[in-house]
């Protein structure tokens, strides 16, 4: 039995789910993302265009 894999929303990419300090939910939209995705004001990339 394995874990599923956890897929950031910004950059579709796949981690394991059990490293916990891969996913990080951005403060604007709540989305899950991995870590290189979100900035250090804790918006995903598409949120921080805006």
């Amino acid at each position: 039995m394995s874990d599923p894999e956890f897929v950031c929303a910004a950059c579709d990419k796949g981690h394991e789910s059990h490293a916990g300090d891969v996913m990080t939910e951005c403060r604007v939209c709540n989305r899950l993302h991995c870590t290189e995705c979100v900035d250090e004001y804790g918006r995903c990339i598409e949120c921080s265009k805006d």
